[in-house]
């Protein structure tokens, strides 16, 4: 029943919108004709029904992706873990290189463990700046309510 009233009140909004527009289009020498009659309460029913389906499908979407990236990224980080380890043991478990030779891969491999660390810590901050940036948004529309309230 409240749905069925919401839309009675939003078509009607609409129509006394698009006969305005009309009317001014008109007087300004635009010879306009609306493709639809008029809207209808079923009609706009039917858009808030699909428009609420899509918000409904791009929060699940958004989750799921969310939690894809997290678990996809925790095991991008094993694999460098495991990778760096096990060329740690194939360094270190050569006999026939020297010390200088042990000591240059020893060197490379923590120049490139630390490369793929500054790479993966940029999109990191880069969440985290959006969280904060998102905390203070709620912060500013907080204040704004108080001082609509006041």
């Amino acid at each position: 029943m409240l749905i069925r009233f919401l839309a009675e009140g939003a078509a009607s909004g609409l129509n006394v919108i698009a006969v305005y527009v009309t009317e001014i289009l008109r007087v300004t020498g635009v010879d306009v004709q609306l493709p639809f009659p008029h809207f209808t309460p079923e009609g706009v029913a039917s858009v808030g029904q699909w428009a609420l389906l899509a918000l409904i499908g791009y929060w699940v979407l958004s989750i799921v992706l969310r939690l894809l990236v997290g678990v996809v990224r925790r095991v991008f980080w094993m694999l460098k873990a495991g990778t760096a380890l096990w060329l740690f043991g194939l360094i270190v478990s050569d006999v026939k290189a020297g010390s200088d030779t042990t000591a240059v891969r020893l060197a490379g491999l923590v120049l490139g463990c630390a490369l793929l660390g500054l790479a993966s810590y940029g999109s990191e901050k880069t969440i985290h700046m959006e969280d904060r940036l998102s905390i203070l948004e709620g912060r500013v529309k907080a204040v704004e309510r108080r001082k609509g309230d006041e």
